[in-house]
């Protein structure tokens, strides 16, 4: 046939093989991700909480007129509640886990604790009554949004499985702010007999008041948020409100006022301010405390006893209070420089530290040595093969020789050796070294040298000089 090309068996076989192997790598890929897919629901989870809280404040000022309207309300309350603890327990279960990398992929609590525990029980039980009492109310049944929904495929699946059957922790909260949002919706729709407005006024970007200085679009740990406002007319004519909870400013003067914030956690954050009957927001980001690199510029490989620097993104540091530890390493942090040095081979963990609790840690590897440089010192540290030398020393400071023995060889064949404890270049040595005759040869040898953590030792190399 045209177009066609013939493959023989062995080959085909080959073929199979290299397909599956590909299969397998697809597949260890996605088991190795950090999670990054899921990221996107918690840049959704502010927009949602601060949409529910605002149809919940209607919902309950609303005032009934009947009976039907009065037990739509208290059910939609007690089921939104019945939310509520739900995502106070999934607080306390992540509570020690940090909300990256691949704790953003596990699904055990919505898998165990949901699909299979007493909470995914109450759950439904809780849109099951929703579901019940609206229909009873409104003639309008929502099984299909709460309780038994189709997928892609047309397929038919329980509730609480096509919301929560291996759903990760990432988009957990996002997929209860969307079950709030369908009863609030849903319910002021029929209260109000109207599709639910938020009718706020336009808000204005806050790069369009010209007026706000010293604003910060992300935050470190513990940072504060410092921003100052030309003062306004009259004193009543700006307010500023974080997360919708109103802050005072600092101090004034006649020209500006001045704001401090201290966020409480990590997160993010929204501002508004009320300026002279406009209203301006702006979105801000207090960020997770841990390492984030200057890779360009960073060396992830080392020697031990030579120091490799690492830049860090001042951005995900607690702000001021931050410190590195390492069993295995000597570490010096500067100008959002972490210089490394090992004490020893093979692979070893650094520790970012904040008031004596660990935050974050890499795991960063050195290669080994096996001779270390050696050469001869004068009293000034300067390399020196004549009189003046006083001490055998490394040239990487990390090293000091503790050992070493002298071997001369004179002309004639002659041989003399001297053994030292120390560094230095005993009286017994210098006087054997003054009266060697010219043409002699020194070799300085089985050199011992040890590292600055006091337990890490090596061999230096063997030094030789002639007279």
């Amino acid at each position: 046939m045209p177009n066609t090309v013939k493959i023989s068996k062995s080959k085909n076989l080959i073929f199979k093989k290299l397909s599956f192997l590909y299969l397998v790598f697809i597949l260890f890929l996605f088991l190795s991700s950090p999670g990054k897919f899921v990221e996107h629901y918690q840049n959704l989870e502010p927009a949602q909480t601060e949409l529910n809280k605002a149809l919940l404040k209607q919902l309950k000022e609303f005032k009934t007129v009947n009976k039907q309207q009065e037990e739509l309300k208290m059910q939609s309350l007690a089921s939104l509640e019945s939310i509520s603890r739900l995502a106070l327990d999934l607080k306390d279960y992540l509570q020690g886990a940090t909300m990256s990398g691949e704790k953003l992929k596990e699904s055990h609590f919505a898998n165990e604790q949901l699909l299979k525990g007493k909470a995914g029980e109450d759950l439904f039980q809780s849109l099951e009554a929703f579901v019940k009492t609206y229909k009873a109310s409104t003639g309008k049944d929502l099984s299909s949004d709460l309780l038994l929904l189709d997928d892609f495929n047309g397929q038919q699946h329980a509730g609480l499985n096509f919301f929560f059957k291996d759903t990760p922790n990432g988009a957990l909260t996002s997929v209860l702010e969307h079950i709030r949002s369908l009863i609030l919706m849903n319910s002021l729709q029929y209260l109000k007999g109207e599709k639910p407005s938020l009718q706020n006024p336009k808000a204005l970007d806050i790069g369009a008041l010209d007026l706000i200085h010293n604003f910060k679009k992300s935050l470190a740990p513990g940072e504060k948020l410092f921003f100052k406002l030309k003062a306004a007319s009259e004193e009543k004519l700006f307010q500023a409100w974080v997360n919708r909870v109103s802050i005072e400013p600092k101090f004034s003067d006649s020209a500006y006022i001045y704001f401090e914030y201290q966020p409480p956690k990590t997160g993010h954050y929204s501002l508004d301010l009320l300026y002279e009957g406009e209203h301006y927001f702006y979105n801000f980001t207090v960020n997770q405390a841990g390492f984030r690199f200057r890779e360009e510029q960073s060396t992830f490989l080392s020697q031990v006893g030579e120091s490799q620097s690492i830049f860090i993104n001042p951005n995900y540091l607690p702000h001021p209070e931050v410190k590195f530890e390492s069993k295995n390493a000597e570490i010096e942090f500067k100008n959002d420089e972490l210089r490394i040095t090992p004490y020893s081979s093979g692979i070893f963990t650094v520790y970012m530290m904040a008031e004596d609790k660990k935050l974050d840690s890499i795991n960063l590897y050195a290669k080994d040595v096996k001779l270390i440089d050696v050469a001869l010192m004068d009293i000034a540290g300067k390399e020196n093969t004549g009189q003046e030398a006083i001490r055998l020393q490394a040239l990487n400071p990390f090293w000091q020789v503790v050992s070493f023995q002298l071997k001369i060889t004179q002309p004639n064949g002659r041989q003399k050796i001297l053994r030292n404890a120390t560094r230095f270049l005993g009286p017994d040595m210098k006087e054997a070294i003054q009266n060697a005759p010219g043409g002699s040869l020194f070799a300085f040898q089985d050199i011992r040298v040890i590292g600055k953590n006091g337990n890490t030792y090596r061999d230096g190399r063997t030094l030789i000089r002639r007279k």
